[in-house]
């Protein structure tokens, strides 16, 4: 039997043999929920939960937030868009704009344990007197497998609060 005569055979043993590739077909979801002003004061005076502080002033939030879910076996993905304020929470009627939108990605192993996060995107910006500024955006990941977790990041964040946002609401 020539090479070409058993090309045939060996494709029908090789593709009877060879299993399918199936992925799981993802799960998604969206939930939305609202944090309003009043929730936050009630925060404020009952719990001491601020945004930041700018010295004379403490800030305060709120937002409408839709979560986009897409979960695999092996990984889920969270993207995040929010819409709401910063108030400056001696005067409420002072306000600006505070947005955001990013990606949360976890990978789990074989027994759903988290191995990682990743998270990118503009997670905060503000609109003063029609600019877009970003306060918090960039790229991290966290190994959730080592102990404590290692990050490596690169956002331009701070744990202060942007002088400019308080500049606004003065």
């Amino acid at each position: 039997m020539s090479r070409f005569a058993a090309l045939p055979i060996v494709l029908i043993l090789l593709l009877g043999a060879a299993r399918p590739v199936a992925a799981a077909a993802p799960v998604r979801s969206t939930t939305t929920g609202t944090f309003t002003l009043a929730d936050a004061i009630f925060e404020y005076e009952n719990f001491g939960v601020i945004d930041g502080d700018c010295g004379d002033f403490v800030l305060l939030v709120d937002f409408d937030v839709v979560r986009t879910v897409t979960t695999w076996p092996d990984r889920e993905i969270r993207h995040v868009r929010y819409d709401g304020h910063f108030y400056n929470a001696s005067d409420t009627s002072k306000s600006i704009v505070r947005n955001g939108e990013f990606t949360l990605t976890f990978r789990f192993d074989d027994a759903g344990g988290f191995l990682d996060l990743t998270q990118t995107g503009l997670f905060e910006y503000v609109v003063i007197d029609g600019h877009r500024m970003p306060t918090i955006t960039g790229r991290s990941t966290t190994d959730l497998t080592s102990e404590p977790p290692t990050v490596w990041a690169t956002p331009r964040a701070s744990s202060e609060t942007a002088a400019f946002v308080c500049d606004a609401l003065r």
